[in-house]
């Protein structure tokens, strides 16, 4: 059922129903079967009640009410034919004597409030009459078990049986959106014309990898487009560039029908709910409900938050690669220093903010076994560079690793500790000594000094900084940074210290600086490690770990298997000289997507891939929720029964210290005439 009036459009037209300090008010009822075909209206004063939004629940609208009915035909509740009786539902107005200049032409102002299930019913009665209580809850209790909904018997949803042409079975897999619509409809009795389903393409972009295992493929590539090729011979033309993809290594995407991954049954008992968070929890950010119309609607839920792909360049990612923008929600309604507002009350949470991330993970080896990964990011301070280190390099035994040593320096030969410790280095003047563990001085009566190769380091990286710190704080015994630890056996593996050469020459030695090894500089989603740091005049950076100490949270997630997501050219691969080859590049063109055409012998070697789930986004949402005090507000107002959950509202208040955008979580709206509304809503914020 579906009520409209040309007044709801009419926003300041509300705005003065607000602000207006005297009404009087009515509730109406209209009843209507369980085709929601309407049967009877019944206009109340409601003695009391509330109608309950939940922004973040499944069943969104609830509502109690008491109201006195003077007809005693209607009291008898369990009679089916009453009007308040099981099998009747019924869609709730509040409205407003029209004693306003505007809309003249009805007597009544009313706002819909929503369409309802009686859950339960009672009726008093007193000397004054009798007064009927009832408790509602919006259509989603015909899904959820309560009132219907209930799965009678095993069933199978993502796929079913079809009778082909050739007279056998052969295997149908049904679309997400075909089986969120026949799931509603077939078990919750719901009309077909009432189920929205939005954000739920019938196609989508499927990652697909390379499984030939003896052959890579070649993308030729040229401003964006190419093509592809299993000739490692091929001859480039000018700008033309060759990026090789290896057994299992994710190559582009193909359109293919947006099905469900995994086995979707639902047993005897279940309810269409738990089918409906199964298939929800596949997709991710979605929700679904039942809106004020009654209608159910299942759609992703509108965040506007920009996950765009982000290219790695390990050397250069910053503070803006970390942003995530929120910036495209419009408050629909202005508290600011309202006279509605009765009651403010403010809750900044302290213990949501964190400066200090590591999440952990784990990646498959070449040998299939599983491999510790780690991503660390902290809001701190990065050290200057620059600063010039005299470094002997040694091959730890442990993990076949060079690794760095720094020096103790002395003014002479005489004020070397005798006998010496063997394998310690010390430093005379520009050259590096060490004990020979080989040759004994039976007049000194310790082993002879022999000069070792000394290698002068330069720092170009902040994390090469934090190292040799470390190291040089290490032999004795002094403290470390706090990022020594994990920099001691992970730098060295991805970062070179000796990678270039500079012009720069001290006390004869030439200078180098740092780099990152080929192979990561090539391919960031090798790496098992990355630490980085924001360290800017963000306004984050006031939670930096100097200012409110080191609040650290760590997470492990079992579905985190890289640092980094490797790089996907996007382009849609379409198998050619088939049936569809025409239409799937007209729908490529359609969307503006670039595509590359293949042949049955190179398109027979994909398969479903994009089984990367990377650290760095897992990261940045991290950062996002754990950059704020998360505030939650709540408020007490004269009722404004237009608002709606999931909507952003401007509340500034000087007093109370609240200021900006808030996200309203749920409401409570009063049916009795003096009631005030409770919102509660939490902090919308705009990018970190």
């Amino acid at each position: 059922m579906k009520i409209t009036y040309p007044y709801l459009n009419d926003t300041e037209f509300l705005e003065t129903i607000n602000q207006a300090l005297v009404k009087k008010q009515y509730l109406k009822i209209t009843f209507l079967n369980w085709n929601e075909d309407p049967i009877q209206e019944v206009q109340a004063l409601a003695t009391s009640g509330s109608i309950n939004i939940d922004g973040k629940s499944s069943v969104r609208r609830t509502a109690n009410l008491s109201m006195y009915i003077p007809e005693k035909e209607y009291s008898d509740i369990s009679n089916i034919n009453n009007l308040f009786s099981i099998n009747k539902k019924m869609y709730l107005e509040i409205g407003f004597e029209n004693t306003f200049d505007k809309y003249e032409e009805y007597d009544k102002i009313w706002l819909p409030q929503g369409l309802f299930i009686i859950n339960n019913a009672s009726v008093s009665y007193t000397t004054n009459g009798i007064t009927t209580s009832l408790t509602l809850k919006d259509k989603m209790c015909l899904l959820n078990g309560e009132c219907g909904g209930t799965i009678p018997a095993q069933t199978q949803f993502d796929s079913y049986d079809i009778l082909a042409p050739n007279g056998e079975y052969a295997l149908e897999k049904p679309v997400i959106e075909q089986i969120i619509r026949e799931l509603v409809n077939h078990f919750g009795n719901e009309q077909l014309g009432k189920i929205i389903i939005n954000d739920v393409d019938k196609q989508i972009k499927q990652v697909v990898k390379w499984i030939n295992q003896s052959n890579p493929v070649y993308f030729i590539e040229k401003n964006g487009s190419g093509y592809l090729t299993m000739n490692e011979d091929v001859s480039l033309e000018e700008g033309e560039s060759k990026h090789p993809y290896y057994y299992n290594d994710d190559i582009g995407y193909i359109y293919t029908d947006f099905t469900f991954p995994n086995e979707l049954i639902g047993n005897a008992g279940e309810t269409v709910c738990s089918i409906l968070d199964k298939i929800k929890n596949i997709l991710g950010n979605y929700e679904y409900f039942y809106d004020i119309d009654g209608n159910f609607v299942f759609q992703e839920i509108k965040n506007y938050i920009n996950t765009s792909h982000v290219t790695v360049v390990l050397n250069e990612l910053n503070k803006d690669d970390y942003i995530i923008d929120r910036g495209t929600g419009k408050s629909v309604y202005d508290l600011t220093n309202s006279k509605l507002i009765t009651n403010y009350s403010y809750a900044p949470n302290y213990n949501n903010v964190k400066n200090d991330y590591i999440v952990w993970g784990a990646r498959k080896n070449a040998n299939g076994n599983d491999v510790p990964i780690r991503y660390h990011l902290a809001i701190d301070t990065k050290p200057k560079v620059g600063n010039v280190y005299d470094v002997y390099f040694y091959v730890d035994e442990t993990d076949d690793i060079e690794k760095a040593k720094i020096i103790n320096t002395y003014d002479s030969f005489a004020a070397l500790p005798n006998p010496g410790t063997v394998g310690e280095l010390y430093k005379v003047g520009s050259t590096i000594y060490t004990w020979d563990p080989d040759v004994w001085n039976s007049e000194t009566l310790s082993y002879v000094i022999v000069p070792v190769p000394l290698t002068k380091i330069k720092t170009n990286d902040w994390r090469s900084e934090l190292y040799l710190q470390g190291v040089a704080a290490d032999p004795l015994g002094r403290s470390s940074n706090y990022y020594y630890t994990e920099l001691a056996s992970e730098w060295p593996k991805q970062y070179d210290l000796k990678k270039i050469a500079t012009a720069e020459v001290i006390d004869g030695y030439t200078v180098y600086t740092g780099g990152f090894r080929d192979e990561y500089e090539e391919d960031p989603s090798a790496l098992d490690f990355y630490l980085d740091f924001i360290d800017s005049n963000a306004s984050i950076s006031a939670f930096n770990v100097n200012n409110i100490g080191r609040r650290t949270l760590v997470e492990n997630k079992n579905d985190i298997n890289c640092i980094f997501e490797p790089e996907i050219f996007d382009y849609v691969i379409i198998e050619n000289d088939q049936p569809d080859t025409a239409a799937k590049r007209e729908a490529c063109i359609a969307k503006h997507q670039k595509y590359i055409q293949v042949s049955t012998s190179i398109y027979k070697y994909l398969s479903i891939g994009g089984t990367h789930n990377g650290a760095f986004y897992e990261i940045k949402d991290l950062l996002y929720s754990h950059t704020g005090y998360n505030e939650n507000i709540n408020i007490q107002l004269i009722p404004i029964y237009t608002l709606e959950p999931n909507t952003r509202i401007t509340v500034n208040n000087e007093e109370s210290g609240i200021r900006g955008d808030f996200m309203i979580n749920s409401l409570s709206m009063p049916l009795d005439i003096n009631g005030t509304m409770t919102i509660s809503a939490t902090r919308a914020v705009e990018k970190l």
